[in-house]
């Protein structure tokens, strides 16, 4: 049997990465040095596909079933509940896909992020970022970020600024090594900003609305540039095809669900256990999950079909570089058809994607013009935790995605260890939220009162959740 081999993006955040993925009895991932976003380095996540990528089979409650019956099923549950039902996309698809999932979503669409609870005026900014050249080029740089464990290919980037003089500010739990300054959250009022300055953070659907107003405050306030880097494949392209419908947050959602306003969820390429509790799940009537890869919670109905790699498609980076997917698969575009009662046209589909781009082709080595309109002054008071103590969640590919990896504990303080009289080896008990879990722990350079996390525990409650812990 001959390899089938596909140049694709890989799907662990939105920075873009192009790779090759090799298809025979089992999957291989090769570099793809052509590409603008990454030219042909990977992070670990991506080096992981192979694991991330597994077989999925279309179910109607529990019995195996063809994609056609079970999209069928999904269908007629949605109509049966007309008005109760919520489609979520955290962006994890292509743009075609994300312009059906908006034609069937009636009027209730959730990309997961809050923009309810931030100013029209800043969309643009928070939707598209810079070109990654730019970063090179900054004179000083300012991290609200934690480069190594979320966007990993972006440390080249600030090596190479660092390299041509650039100062490196991190604003961060902990000293970050290739930081020129190392400031903690807490002390923000003592950066130094100009014109010159470039910010960095994160937007995801556990972001603080405060937080991320107050960055933006900042550029505003000092004339900088400022970039928000985010977490799925898709994300960029998901916010651009949706700018115009009325989006729900992802805390609205889950409110929705308890309230039982919402007894239907339609997640499309989403694993909703990856943000949703297990609790607002289990109060739904039907869970319906259309995905090419395997689902972490039981669906009520799975639609499975060809994974990200397979499709055929685009997809919009950080950059706002638009990338086509090497795949000929329509068979998600569609299954959405069926749901939505009506034939999608891959090819019409791809006209509006161009059209919204400004575009006349598809090509990962011309970004188009986005206009960045400026926006206006904005008020913002982030809240620092007010707990004794605080697991602080460093959100990254492998807890979006619920894949393993070694980083099964959590970072705390040497005085924190001494107090607590922790044994070398030993484990921390940690209590939230009614539940209590016991995990290793690491000695770091974090203020007393933080635990750091690069692990999905199961007793968050987003970004910063208060703990009590012990020995």
């Amino acid at each position: 049997m001959s390899d089938t081999i596909y140049s694709t993006i890989c799907p662990g955040c939105n920075f873009g990465c192009g790779l090759y993925i090799r298809e025979n009895r089992a999957l291989d991932v090769d570099f793809r040095k052509s590409s603008p976003a990454n030219a042909g380095k990977l992070c670990r996540f991506g080096m992981s596909l192979p694991r991330f990528y597994k077989p999925i089979k279309s179910m109607v409650d529990g019995k195996e079933t063809s994609i056609e019956d079970a999209a069928k099923e999904a269908a007629k549950r949605i109509s049966a509940g007309k008005g109760s039902t919520a489609f979520l996309s955290f962006g994890n698809t292509t743009c075609e896909e994300l312009l059906a999932l908006r034609k069937a979503s009636e009027s209730y669409l959730c990309t997961g992020v809050n923009f309810e609870g931030l100013p029209k005026d800043t969309y643009q900014t928070l939707s598209v970022g810079i070109p990654y050249s730019e970063i090179e080029n900054a004179k000083h740089i300012v991290l609200f970020i934690d480069p190594y464990e979320q966007y990993p290919l972006i440390v080249r980037r600030l090596i190479s600024a660092k390299n041509k003089g650039a100062k490196i500010t991190a604003v961060w739990w902990k000293d970050l090594a290739l930081a020129t300054e190392n400031i903690r959250p807490e002390d923000v009022s003592k950066l130094q900003f100009t014109k010159d300055s470039l910010i960095i953070a994160d937007f995801h659907p556990f972001s603080d609305v405060e937080q991320v107003k107050s960055v933006l405050s900042l550029a505003k306030n000092a004339g900088a540039k400022v970039t928000f880097l985010k977490p799925f494949a898709n994300s960029t392209g998901a916010y651009i095809m949706s700018k115009d419908a009325k989006q729900k947050s992802l805390a609205q959602l889950v409110d929705d669900i308890n309230k039982g306003t919402i007894k239907t969820l339609f997640c499309l390429e989403s694993n909703p256990l990856e943000l949703i509790p297990s609790e607002a799940l289990g109060k739904l009537t039907n869970l319906i999950v259309q995905t090419g890869q395997a689902p972490d919670t039981k669906a009520n109905i799975v639609i499975a079909h060809e994974p990200l790699y397979k499709k055929k498609g685009t997809l919009i980076n950080n950059e706002g570089r638009a990338q086509a997917l090497g795949g000929a698969g329509t068979n998600g575009l569609d299954a959405l058809g069926i749901v939505a009662g009506t034939k999608f046209d891959f090819n019409s589909l791809h006209e509006s994607v161009k059209k919204a781009l400004g575009v006349a082709a598809i090509d990962e080595f011309t970004i188009p013009k986005y206009e960045r309109p400026a926006y206006g002054a904005i008020q913002a008071a982030p809240k620092q935790p007010e707990a004794k103590t605080a697991l602080v969640s460093v959100f990254n590919p492998f807890m979006w995605s619920n894949l393993s990896d070694d980083n099964d504990f959590v970072e705390l303080s040497l005085n924190t260890v001494r107090a607590l009289k922790l044994l070398k080896g030993g484990m921390l008990m940690i209590k939230s939220n009614g539940s209590a879990i016991e995990k290793r722990f690491k000695v770091a350079p974090v203020p007393d009162n933080v635990l750091l996390s690069c692990r999905k525990f199961g007793i968050e409650k987003g970004t910063i959740t208060p703990v009590e812990i012990s020995r």
